[in-house]
Parts: structure tokens; C-alpha cells; sequence
């Protein structure tokens, strides 16, 4: 099951966007619903990942995957 709140190369804020991601197509006046104090994405509602997170991420998927396989 996909996760509602990844998008590229990042997700979605939690906060700002309880349902996940918007149905529709981003643009200025929905990004302005974002709220501008918040703490998790600092009203960009996006959370960008780094490539060390990325990278991370992937890495722990694929040991839990040859886990679950062995």
C-alpha cells in the first residue's frame, strides 16, 4: 500500500495535511494553507528528504526485505 504522504523526493507535512496529499495539483493559493508556524515543515508543506535519508531509508528497507526472505 503507497504511502499518502510521499511525493518525489520528499512527503507531504503531517501536520499541515492530516488527510495526506492533496487531490489536486499544488499551486499558490493551496500552498498558502499551509500553516506558517509549523514546526515539522516551517509552512512549506513539504518535508524535502536529503540524499543521506534516502539512502538510509532504502537500506533499511532492503535488510528488512532479505530479513523476511531468510
Amino acid at each position: 500500500m503507497p504511502d499518502p504522504y510521499l511525493v518525489g523526493n520528499g512527503r507531504w507535512c503531517s501536520t499541515c495535511f492530516p488527510a495526506g496529499a492533496p487531490r489536486s495539483f499544488i499551486n499558490l493559493r493551496r500552498t498558502r494553507k499551509a500553516r506558517a508556524g509549523c514546526n515539522e515543515c516551517a509552512g512549506a508543506g513539504r518535508i524535502r528528504f536529503t540524499a543521506e535519508e534516502i539512502v538510509a531509508s532504502t537500506v533499511a528497507e532492503v535488510r528488512a526485505h532479505r530479513e523476511r526472505a531468510a
